[in-house]
């Protein structure tokens, strides 16, 4: 099991899991103080979820191959273990440690300094931007109407679209239905167009054509829009 990172401060923590192997695994979080690899298990091969010296915090159920999960938990300061309690899982490696630490987390680096715009009078038709868990950064808010160019990587740690969608509703609030995405066929927007999803470490370009008016910036990966994945854009004369 790998992460981009083996600590996080403590309050609200938010996890995207992709399964890359080749059968269902899940996704636990787990406070405890024994050591990475050394929960004892039982004869099915598992440990016991309720043992003395273990707090499964949440987990992401058993999930298919090449989908991603999304976990948000509030954690206290201590060790942690995130791994998967398959029968054999656990034995076979599926554990990494992880600590949360006291104190609020930093600003993201990055473009726009993890604010989503650089500046609030910015203007231009070529923009540059990126996307990660869970921002979508670019390097001004407005463009005249006309070409409008969009070149944006994607500094996340797994796969990510941009969408530019003209819409009435509010910045943030555009309606989600069970699958935690919203409808791209919505009355109260239009989707212009898109860079499908592509993966982290790459660049996507867009070339769009666009009118006067109020847009969003975003991605519609179930969870992405209600985890912030969204940034407001105006189009003028």
């Amino acid at each position: 099991m790998q992460t981009t990172s083996g600590r996080a401060y403590e309050g609200d923590v938010t996890f995207a899991v992709t399964n890359f192997g080749t059968v269902q695994h899940e996704f636990l979080v787990v406070k405890t103080d024994i050591e990475p690899g050394e929960i004892p298990l039982g004869e099915d091969n598992r440990f016991d979820e309720d043992a003395e010296g273990i707090e499964v915090v949440d987990e992401i159920a058993e999930f298919e191959v090449n989908t991603t999960g999304l976990l948000k938990v509030k954690l206290d300061a201590g060790k942690y273990q995130l791994l998967c309690n398959i029968a054999g899982h656990y034995a076979a490696g599926m554990f990494t440690a992880f600590e949360v630490v006291k104190g609020k987390s930093p600003v993201v680096d990055d473009a726009t300094g993890g604010s989503g715009v650089a500046d609030a009078d910015a203007v231009s038709n070529d923009i540059k931007g990126s996307v990660l868990e869970w921002n979508v950064n670019v390097d001004a808010v407005k463009a005249k109407a006309g070409e409008v160019t969009f070149t944006v990587e994607n500094r996340g740690t797994i796969q990510h679209e941009f969408l530019v969608v003209r819409t009435t509703y509010e910045h943030g609030k555009i309606p989600l239905g069970p699958d935690n995405r919203f409808d791209e066929e919505d009355k109260g927007l239009a989707v212009i167009d898109e860079i499908a999803e592509w993966p982290p470490g790459k660049s996507g370009t867009l070339k769009v054509n666009l009118e006067p008016g109020r847009y969003e910036l975003l991605c519609n990966i179930e969870g992405h829009y209600a985890n912030g994945m969204h940034v407001p854009f105006e189009v003028v004369e």
